[in-house]
């Protein structure tokens, strides 16, 4: 039987026990703030961020939009082993504000810097991941886009073949290494862009311009589609997206990209 010294010593221990264990509840409170829980709270305000560069899209407020998504690829959290997650949440936030940066017509700031991303993604994830081939996709469609802008400004034929001899390049990758779920859509698009060189040359604009009372032609081109979108934080960019002056003739616009699901 336990003397009334010996549970009094017990309960004396015990208190010390509980007392030290409360005592550590804000240490351990602290700690979770600063790390997982800061890493929490920034995740959160990332996807808060892309969302409100999603909504700008939406509205087609480019720049906006364009400074939405800079804001949430600084917002991903950084760790000390630069986890695979965070890498690929930053790739393709910084893919979607390239998308968005395409609206604004600025195709040789685009084509640099696309190029450069792709450079970045196949270094970092491999030259036959999902987000390195959906950096090829983009990278082939602005090069199409390229193409037919030159072709509206009566570009010489070699001029514009070299945009289109890139365009055919990156869909010819995707077509030749992509994975089964895609590769049928990225075949269609090769072949769409191949076929593309052979159409009519689109007439030169119209004359005048400045002060004379030249009016610009107001025409109208509908951009391939995307392929079909990968998970987390890859944005899909609008449909339709207007941009520099392009064709809108059944003979001379080349038919649009398939779409992806």
């Amino acid at each position: 039987m336990t003397s009334p010294l010996n549970l009094k010593l017990n309960f004396k221990i015990i208190r010390k026990w509980l007392i030290l264990l409360w005592l550590l509840v804000p240490v351990a409170l602290v700690s979770y703030h600063f790390g997982p829980g800061q890493r929490e709270l920034a995740w959160r305000e990332a996807a808060e961020l892309k969302a409100e560069a999603e909504k700008h899209e939406q509205n087609q407020h480019w720049e906006q939009a364009i400074a939405a998504y800079g804001k949430a690829v600084s917002a991903v959290p950084v760790t000390s082993d630069n986890a695979t997650a965070a890498t690929v949440a930053r790739d393709q936030l910084r893919l979607a504000q390239l998308k968005a940066a395409f609206q604004l017509g600025k195709l040789d700031d685009t084509l640099t810097d696309t190029r450069q991303f792709v450079e970045h993604v196949e270094a970092t994830h491999g030259p036959q991941s999902q987000l390195a081939f959906d950096a090829r996709d983009f990278l082939g469609r602005v090069h199409y886009q390229a193409m037919i802008a030159l072709r509206l400004e009566s570009a010489e034929k070699q001029v514009w073949m070299k945009q289109w001899e890139l365009s055919r390049q990156n869909f010819r990758f995707l077509a030749e290494h992509s994975l089964a779920d895609r590769n049928g859509l990225d075949r269609k698009n090769l072949e769409v862009v191949i076929k593309s060189a052979n159409l009519p040359t689109p007439p030169p604009p119209p004359a005048g311009g400045g002060s004379g009372g030249g009016a610009a032609t107001t025409v109208t081109f509908t951009p391939p589609t995307q392929a079909p979108p990968t998970s987390g934080t890859n944005v899909a960019p609008p449909d339709s997206r207007p941009r520099a002056p392009t064709l809108n003739n059944s003979e001379i616009t080349p038919p649009e990209f398939e779409k992806g699901s």
